[in-house]
């Protein structure tokens, strides 16, 4: 987003005039994915792009104080787009794709790039619907290893149906929540190695055993509730 226009492409056309129901001279406010947002004009609307006009900057709407990251264990079918799209509506920072014991998804290399342009694109899409301004960080997808490797100080939690432990309290106020879940198989053994070692609380969701992508969606939201802004 630079000088006093805006040209979009023929997505973020149709985004304008189908889904907003917006018209040229309509208001709206843009943002540029790193935190800046101007006020803004339809200045021009078709159906392969549209030019939006430029103004004053406004005041983005604030992230949330938790930095919340989901390690998600890649599931079967679409199941991850919803992931993606919900979890960056409840305000995660990032999220990190990764292969466990019994995952069944496995990517190679230029079938995970076009995934993870795909969740890019789905994430992007969540940001105008919401207003978040920021995307979260969306990683290839790596092994369990490789994905607890270098983390960030923080509350590190781990979802285990088999846990009478609860989220509430596991953590005093953290400023960091990283959040592990597991496919439909759930976590294996050697997961939950891996997990232990990098001191990850074991944390259970009541008596009722949660499909991955409600789990998912379960812990951001609680984690934003107790920690965050929700």
């Amino acid at each position: 987003m630079s000088g006093e226009t805006l040209t979009l492409d023929e997505r973020e056309a149709h985004y304008l005039g189908h889904v907003l129901r917006l018209e040229r001279g309509d208001e709206l406010v843009a943002f540029n994915g790193r935190g800046t947002e101007r006020q803004a004009s339809v200045g021009s609307l078709q159906r392969r792009g549209a030019e939006l006009e430029l103004r004053a900057s406004v005041e983005a709407l604030p992230a949330s104080k938790l930095e919340l990251t989901l390690i998600q264990a890649l599931p079967k079918s679409d199941a991850m787009d919803l992931i993606v799209q919900k979890a960056t509506e409840l305000g995660a920072s990032a999220i990190v794709p990764a292969y466990t014991e019994f995952s069944v998804v496995k990517l190679d290399g230029e079938r995970a790039e076009r995934r993870v342009e795909r969740w890019q694109k789905i994430a992007q899409s969540a940001c105008e619907q919401c207003g978040r301004h920021a995307p979260p960080t969306i990683a290839a997808p790596a092994e369990l290893a490789r994905c607890l490797d270098g983390l960030a100080d923080g509350a590190r939690l781990a979802l285990d149906p088999d846990s009478t432990a609860r989220l509430a309290a596991a953590a005093e106020s953290p400023r960091r929540v990283v959040a592990a879940v597991g496919p439909e198989g759930g976590f294996g053994a050697s997961d939950w190695r891996r997990l232990d070692a990098a001191r990850f609380a074991r944390i259970g969701f009541g008596p009722r055993v949660l499909r991955a992508e409600t789990a998912a969606l379960a812990v951001c939201a609680l984690a934003q509730a107790l920690w965050g802004d929700v």
